[in-house]
């Protein structure tokens, strides 16, 4: 029986709401969700050449967007309030994983483009696009789209002295003959950050726009790759929705997190609650 074959048999169950069966169907084409604590560049380097279908990830950024400045953070009941609306509190604080480097953005871009087999999709902010762009166009990879993931609750400058940045991209690369499940539907992503009180990483992606992500470039059964996983919100969001998934996470703390988030529950839109988490436009 052939892979397609296996992804429809299984695909079926899932429609039926048979996921467990669903699950044991696509481990016939290998572990269905898979994380793994350690360096990601070592770990893709474990992998074929064009072993998973997609690759979506977060990796870090320059070390602009790492130095200590004013953030988001947990409000803890310390929020300010305002005609009854509750704003969360605003603190110094620095992340506690290293910036990119181009050494690493070039090996990482290497490894990625070798292994993934369709679509290429890397968040960044707008002043890395290029460098992206350039890491990735290889082995047959073609640039293809920057998608802005706008968010409306972005923190302002508080300087007051210029303008807050509003979104960040994603850079869109794929295989020449590869077509997406979305078409060619014009697209723009916008979702509302993780929460201070429950983000369990500090820059993770709110599960609604990861889970347009996945719905707009894979297909049912398709292995999905993050190399910076954090705390597993690009697995949780294949997990919902019928994909295979294989990450790697460096941070303990993180990669413990996405663990448990993998082997809990699944989280699915039922008839009586059609959207968990509302949709993305």
């Amino acid at each position: 029986m052939s892979a397609s074959d296996i992804a429809e048999i299984a695909r079926d169950a899932w429609t039926e709401g048979r996921d467990a069966e669903a699950r044991r169907i696509l481990d016939e084409l290998g572990p269905a969700l898979t994380i793994h604590r350690g360096d990601c560049i070592g770990g893709l380097g474990s992998l074929d050449d064009a072993s998973v279908d997609v690759t979506i990830t977060d990796p870090p950024y320059e070390i602009e967007a790492h130095t200590k400045g004013k953030r988001q953070g947990k409000s803890s009941g310390r929020g300010r309030e305002e005609c009854g609306k509750k704003y969360a509190r605003v603190v110094d604080e620095e992340f506690d994983f290293f910036p990119i480097t181009e050494a690493q953005r070039r090996d990482v871009g290497r490894e990625i483009a070798r292994v993934t087999r369709k679509w290429i999709g890397v968040f960044c902010q707008v002043e890395a696009i290029h460098l992206w762009r350039g890491a990735l166009e290889r082995d047959g990879f073609v640039y293809r789209r920057t998608i802005p993931w706008v968010k409306p609750d972005a923190m302002p400058s508080l300087h007051g002295k210029w303008p807050g940045q509003a979104f960040e991209a994603i850079v869109v690369l794929g295989r020449p003959s590869a077509t997406a499940p979305i078409g060619g539907k014009a697209r723009y992503y916008q979702a509302t950050r993780e929460r201070g009180d429950t983000r369990a990483h500090p820059t993770a992606k709110p599960i609604a726009l990861m889970r347009q992500i996945v719905e707009d470039f894979t297909e049912f059964g398709d292995l999905v790759c993050d190399p910076f996983a954090g705390s597993g919100s690009t697995g949780f969001a294949c997990k919902m929705l019928g994909r295979r998934f294989v990450g790697w996470e460096l941070n303990n703390t993180y990669y413990l997190t996405a663990l448990r988030r993998l082997n809990g529950e699944v989280a699915r839109p039922t008839l009586r609650q059609p959207s968990l988490f509302g949709g993305a436009l």
